[in-house]
């Protein structure tokens, strides 16, 4: 992947962010989440010193459930709510319902060096905007072995250790969720990592993918 909180440089050397695999409690996983968060772990490990937390916060629409994890599964359930409704229809459905409340809000994030805060941005729209964002928010609940009954919890926590075995990284995050519900249909979730990254040992041998 490319930056994600910082504008690409065209003179700069060319840098690769993310894994293609990871391996989590013994499984190995390719999918959005697992590039997104191992690469914005990367690009803040080479551009922000000292950097050993961060926090993203986005607001949401609805509560979560499980097959937010595949999103395919998210619009097979819409669809069947409209019984007979072809997806074409769906597709226009969504395009007007976008031009009137507008496109999803962003994700703001924030990095900390101990107590002190770095910097704080949002996101790109066409990285990660509010929408996505529950998506990966999800991911980060299942990694961390938190039962789907639980994810709507107010405050929740885990801990996730991904091995890359490819580039011979170790991503250990703990994490802190909250997720408030403003008001009637609106839902504010924060997730909060403390994390590092570190070559693996010699003893750790490759998963079979």
């Amino acid at each position: 992947m490319s930056r994600i909180l910082s504008d690409e440089d065209p003179d700069a050397p060319v840098v690769r962010f993310g894994s293609r695999t990871v391996v989590v409690n013994g499984t190995p996983y390719d999918n959005s989440a697992a590039k997104f968060w191992t690469a914005l772990i990367d690009e803040v490990e080479l551009d922000y010193a000292g950097c050993n937390s961060m926090s993203l916060t986005a607001m949401g629409s609805e509560p979560l459930a499980e097959d937010i994890l595949y999103p395919v599964n998210t619009l097979q359930r819409e669809m069947d709510k409209g019984l007979d409704i072809s997806i074409e229809e769906a597709i226009r459905l969504a395009v007007e319902e976008s031009s009137m409340f507008g496109p999803p809000s962003g994700v703001l994030v924030t990095l900390f060096k101990g107590n002190s805060e770095l910097m704080q941005r949002r996101l790109p729209g066409d990285c990660a905007d509010a929408g996505a964002f529950v998506y990966l928010y999800a991911w980060l609940l299942y990694w961390a072995g938190v039962d789907a009954e639980r994810w709507n919890n107010d405050l929740l926590s885990g801990s996730i250790k991904a091995r890359d075995m490819e580039r011979q990284f170790v991503y250990k995050m703990n994490i802190a969720f909250r997720n408030e519900h403003v008001s009637e249909g609106l839902f504010r979730r924060m997730v909060t990592l403390k994390f590092s990254r570190d070559g693996l040992k010699p003893d750790v041998k490759p998963a079979k993918l």
